[in-house]
C-alpha cells in the first residue's frame, strides 16, 4: 500500500495531538480560562477567580501549579458507578481529582482534593478530627476542618435509577493539606478559607454529576459551630 506525503503529515499531527493531550502538569499563573476548561479540569484556577484568591491564602503563595489525577468527567462517572455500591454503614473509595502547590517549590504547602459517597447512617460522618472545628454552609453542606484536612458533606439528589441510592448517601468532598514548614497561624479565618475553597472545588463535581437539587450553587458562607 502506498502512502502519500499528506497522509504521513496527518498521521504525525494526530500523534502529536495525542502526546500533548496527556500532559497534565500545568501552571495556574496564566490568564483566564474558558468555561469548558473550568468544568473539565478540576483544578483549572485563574489567580483572579474566587478559587484563586482563596488558594493564594491557603498555599501562602501568589502562583501555583497543578497535577491532575482525573478529569472532572472521569470522577463524576466513577461516582455514578460507585453510588449503588455504597454500603449501608460505609463509604465508597474516594476518587482524587488533583493537587495544587506553590509555584516553583519542591515541597512546601500543598492541597489535594478527592470525592466520594458516604452512607448517611455511617459513623464516619460524625468521626471528629483531632483538632477539628465543625461547620455548616448555607444550602445544607456541613463538615469539619482542621490544620490538615477539610471534610464536607452534602446531599446530592441524582436523577433516574440513582435517585433512590442518592437519598441514603452523602456526597463527600475532602481536601488534604500538606504544610511545610508547619503553620502557627491556623485560626478560624484560615479554616473558613480552606472550607470555602473545598466547597467551590466540590461544586465542579456536583455540577458534573447533575445533582438535581444543585446543593452547592449558593456562595460559600461558612458558619463555624460549637465543638461537640
Amino acid at each position: 500500500m502506498r502512502t502519500s506525503g499528506r497522509d504521513v503529515l496527518k498521521a504525525f499531527a494526530r500523534s502529536a495531538t495525542a502526546v500533548l493531550s496527556v500532559v497534565v502538569v500545568a501552571s495556574c499563573t496564566s490568564g483566564g480560562e474558558q468555561p469548558e476548561a473550568k468544568s473539565e479540569r478540576p483544578c483549572g484556577v485563574s489567580p483572579s477567580s474566587e478559587e484563586g484568591v482563596l488558594l493564594q491564602g491557603v498555599l501562602r503563595a501568589e502562583g501555583f501549579e497543578t497535577l491532575i489525577y482525573n478529569s472532572t468527567s472521569e470522577v463524576a462517572e466513577a461516582l455514578r458507578h460507585g453510588l449503588p455500591e455504597t454500603s449501608p454503614e460505609g463509604r465508597t473509595s474516594t476518587k482524587m481529582t488533583c493537587a495544587l502547590w506553590a509555584a516553583g517549590q519542591n515541597g512546601g504547602d500543598r492541597v489535594t482534593f478527592s470525592f466520594g459517597w458516604v452512607s448517611r447512617a455511617s459513623k464516619d460522618v460524625e468521626q471528629p478530627l483531632p483538632k477539628g472545628v465543625p461547620f455548616e454552609v448555607d444550602g445544607g453542606a456541613f463538615g469539619q476542618a482542621d490544620e490538615t484536612e477539610t471534610r464536607l458533606f452534602v446531599g446530592c439528589e441524582m436523577p433516574g435509577e440513582l435517585a433512590g441510592p442518592s437519598k441514603s448517601a452523602w456526597f463527600h468532598a475532602k481536601a488534604s493539606h500538606s504544610v511545610s514548614p508547619p503553620r502557627t497561624d491556623v485560626d478560624q479565618t484560615v479554616r473558613d478559607r480552606q472550607t470555602a475553597l473545598t466547597y467551590l472545588m466540590a461544586r465542579r463535581v456536583t455540577e458534573a454529576l447533575g445533582c438535581e437539587n444543585e446543593p452547592l450553587e449558593k456562595p460559600p458562607v461558612v458558619k463555624p459551630l460549637p465543638s461537640p
